[in-house]
């Protein structure tokens, strides 16, 4: 577990961008197929895009604390396209910035017809896919072999998919209420909650069998992160019922089951995440 605290910051940042992120990806699928929407869900949904922009907020502001001093940010611009750290930072305020703008041209009433709306948080969606690939990609580092893999990458987007969707989801229902999403937008919702479980469990099953059949005279994987398995199979399970039962009751009911399963699958990507920083063997260990 001492991998795990000392990367605490990152793996908080890890932790809340994904699903920052993921609740945007969420949102432009739903508005994507969700045409009619009326005026009141429309604003409502406006206000409350709040939600993942603060995530993604206290997401980089736990990245800088893994600087030490928060002054060596300004090195990060001397250091782009050399330091994979430094690209995932800077593509990550890429997106923060592209999210903003966005969020405050939705405020100003800017994108009340469905074209331009679908046409922006596409956008905003796709750069944050991006932003978490750069995030996976940062730590295939050649020194640790269990790192330079794409499985570090397939967890993370893992993250985002179960996470996000929750997260997207809750914001969503609270927009409309008790009327229902159209055109399956709760199907696609939950598809991408389900989808994200699966692939979280496959990123961290096979970093963790990675570790563990790793030999190294000075880590045992399977004795540092072991004891993080059980609750993240039992956190990433409840989160893929809460979104299962979500979608068979309406209005506060089903915000509040996506909203419980929100905070459970936090819980869950942030034990990947630990089981992730903990399986880095590195070359000579």
């Amino acid at each position: 577990m001492d991998a795990v605290i000392k990367e605490l910051p990152l793996a908080l940042f890890t932790t809340l961008a994904s699903v920052g992120i993921g609740a945007f990806v969420a949102m432009f699928c739903a508005i994507y197929i969700n045409k009619s929407m009326g005026a009141g869900s429309i604003k409502r949904l406006d206000k409350l895009t709040v939600v993942p922009i603060v995530f993604c907020v206290v997401a980089l502001i736990c990245a800088f604390f893994h600087l030490g001093d928060p002054m060596h940010a300004f090195n990060i611009v001397n250091t782009i396209g050399a330091s994979p750290m430094t690209n995932e930072i800077v593509a990550f305020c890429v997106f923060l910035v592209l999210a903003l703008v966005y969020w405050l041209v939705a405020l100003a009433g800017k994108l009340e017809k469905h074209g331009p709306r679908v046409v922006f948080s596409g956008v905003v969606a796709l750069f944050g896919l991006i932003s978490c690939i750069m995030m996976g990609l940062a730590y295939a580092l050649p020194a640790i072999p269990i790192w330079n893999s794409p499985w570090g990458t397939v967890q993370v987007l893992g993250a985002m998919l179960l996470g996000g969707a929750l997260l997207g989801g809750a914001i969503l229902n609270m927009s409309v209420r008790d009327t229902p999403l159209e055109g399956e937008a709760d199907g696609r919702i939950r598809l991408l909650a389900m989808l994200g479980g699966l692939v979280l469990v496959i990123g961290t099953a096979v970093l963790f069998g990675m570790g563990a059949s790793a030999k190294s005279a000075m880590i045992d994987v399977a004795a540092n992160t072991g004891t993080l398995i059980v609750p993240l199979a039992l956190t990433i399970a409840f989160s893929i019922v809460a979104v299962a039962t979500a979608f068979l009751g309406k209005g506060a009911k089903r915000t509040g089951w996506l909203t419980c399963g929100t905070i459970i699958a936090l819980v869950a990507i942030f034990l990947a995440r630990g089981i992730f920083y903990g399986v880095q063997i590195g070359i000579g260990l």
